[in-house]
């Protein structure tokens, strides 16, 4: 379905992201993580085309055996909307204030099927209505402002779903929701991926909700993959040392259901913040926030397997389980 090789993003020559393989196979969900400024973003926009044009790409974007980097502006906008729906992270932003819910989630039908008149009307109603939202053919008319966050981000949804798509990719969102929205909306996502086989590509900073979304997860930082396995594996058996940070900061994410030592606990923190763009160190990227570094880990670690499916860089991996 998706796999990415020897992908390379560059901006005013500061390598953004540096990936050297990331698949995503048919009908699964698979989580990116990181937290902000790791990569997350600029690897899903690299995927639909949606980088700055300043943004220099090189390597593989290989959707169904087709490199999407090779495609001209034209062929992409036939790939984008109909074959790759894209879910951004504030929906008050990305909806159009001028123009009526119908009409916008109408667009990729009008521009990517042979509907016409009453059915596109029809199929814009029964969009709405897979994503949940209450008397569909009333929010027709409505603007995005006389709608709550949580039933814009399912417009959101609906407009990205509207072509049947082959892949979706969500970009963290729930973000901006509150914690019941947030359910909500995850649970829709999966019903959606599951009822229609379409693949999710979930950007998030929380692995305790990719946990509950995905079947796998890919972990950046610095614009590098630095673990990657079956999500179970990773959370219950993390090896790479920012990997194990993240779980240690996530109060949500006890490793067994004893959530009652977790009352009362002083919640972790990761030493240092995300360097900006060209400051990140040489070898390991995370290293200068890393209490276990030494002089090695400015040599770039190698990749290394511990499991079929679960891979990762780290010259002093966590020792705590083999996965």
């Amino acid at each position: 379905m998706l796999h990415l090789r020897n992908l390379r993003v560059t901006i005013d020559d500061h390598e953004i992201i540096n990936i050297d393989d990331l698949a995503l196979q048919p009908g699964a969900r698979l989580g990116l993580v990181g937290e902000s400024g790791s990569g997350k973003t600029m690897t899903a926009k690299a995927i639909a085309g949606l980088l700055p044009n300043e943004a220099k790409v090189s390597g593989e974007v290989n959707f169904d055996g087709q490199n999407l980097l090779t495609l001209s502006d034209r062929e992409l906008a036939k790939v984008r909307g109909k074959r790759i729906g894209f879910v951004f992270q504030d929906p008050a932003r990305s909806l159009n204030p001028m123009m009526r819910i119908g009409k916008q989630v109408s667009e990729a039908i009008r521009i990517h099927t042979d509907l016409k008149g009453q059915a596109v009307t029809d199929k814009v109603v029964d969009l709405l209505r897979q994503v949940q939202l209450p008397e569909p053919e009333t929010l027709l008319r409505r603007y995005p402002h006389q709608l709550s966050g949580g039933q814009q981000q399912r417009v959101m949804i609906a407009a990205a779903i509207a072509a049947d798509p082959e892949l979706l990719i969500a970009d963290e969102p729930t973000t901006a929701l509150d914690v019941t929205v947030q359910e909500e909306i995850l649970r829709l996502l999966i019903s959606l991926s599951e009822q229609r086989k379409m693949s999710l590509l979930f950007v998030s900073h929380d692995l305790g909700v990719v946990r509950f979304v995905c079947n796998n997860v890919a972990v950046i930082y610095g614009g590098n993959i630095v673990e990657a396995g079956g999500i179970d594996s990773i959370i219950n058996h993390p090896k790479h040392r920012y990997t194990a940070a993240l779980l240690a900061a996530n109060p949500g994410m006890p490793k067994d259901d004893n959530f009652s030592a977790f009352i009362g606990r002083r919640l972790q923190t990761i030493t240092g913040s995300v360097p900006p763009v060209g400051r990140f160190p040489s070898g390991c990227r995370f290293r200068n926030r890393c209490q276990h570094a030494s002089e090695q880990c400015a040599t770039t670690p190698p990749v290394t397997t511990s499991t079929p499916d679960h891979r990762y860089l780290c010259w002093h991996p966590e020792q705590g389980g083999q996965s």
